[in-house]
Order: structure tokens, then C-alpha cells, then sequence
């Protein structure tokens, strides 16, 4: 995330460096939590990293029609391009530490569509 804002929004590069660049530690009555991952919910800068971060890889998709807020995606188009474009944003985002949940997505499609691919 920081590598990403350093090259494409390097004005608030110092910012997001002395917010995000060490673990912070929170505190809960007794107990102390070490947050690593970013961004935590409700973080106000969260989406905008977050999407900044993901942007390239939604300017490399192909399909016809490719909507993405932080975490939620719409693809459509052919099931081809659209199947090559889920397979893309699974390996892509698997190696920046994202992973497509399965179980979470839903195909629309024509009544007489199917497929036996499982990301479809």
C-alpha cells in the first residue's frame, strides 16, 4: 500500500508513511493488540488506499462493464473475458495478499448459461 501511494500519490506519501509505517498498538482494558495490516475499518483514508493500491489491476481487466469499490467488484461481458478477468483479479490480488472469496460472488447470467467453472 505505502509502495503504491509513494508512486502514485507521492503528496500525501509522509502522511500515510508516519500513520501506516509501523505496527500500531491498540489497547483493550488489559490486553494490547498489534494492528499490522493497514487500514482498519472506519479508517476515513482506508477506501482511498485501498483503492489506489487495486487500481492497476482494474485498469488491466478486459470485460465490457468492470465496477470495483474497495472490496466489491462487478465484471460483465463475455463469460470468457469475464472468466479470464476473475482468474486475473484471483492470481493478482492473491500476490498482494487479497483473495477472492468464492463463496461470496454470484454469476447473472442468461437462463439456458452454464458453466462448470468454479470462480464462474
Amino acid at each position: 500500500m505505502l509502495l503504491s501511494v509513494h508512486s502514485r500519490i507521492p503528496e500525501i506519501y509522509a502522511y500515510c508513511h508516519s500513520a501506516y509505517g509501523q505496527p500500531s498498538v491498540l489497547f483493550h482494558g488489559q490486553y494490547t493488540v498489534s494492528s499490522e495490516e493497514g487500514p482498519q475499518q472506519g479508517d476515513p483514508v482506508g477506501p482511498l488506499l485501498f483503492s489506489n493500491t487495486i487500481q492497476p489491476l482494474f485498469t488491466s481487466l478486459d470485460s465490457d462493464l468492470n465496477l470495483g469499490y474497495p472490496d466489491d467488484v462487478s465484471l460483465g461481458g463475455p463469460a470468457d473475458v469475464v472468466a479470464a478477468d476473475v482468474a486475473q483479479i484471483a492470481k493478482v490480488g492473491g500476490d498482494m495478499g487479497l483473495h477472492l472469496n468464492a463463496s461470496k460472488c454470484e454469476l447473472i447470467a442468461h437462463p439456458n448459461f452454464s458453466t462448470t467453472d468454479v470462480l464462474l
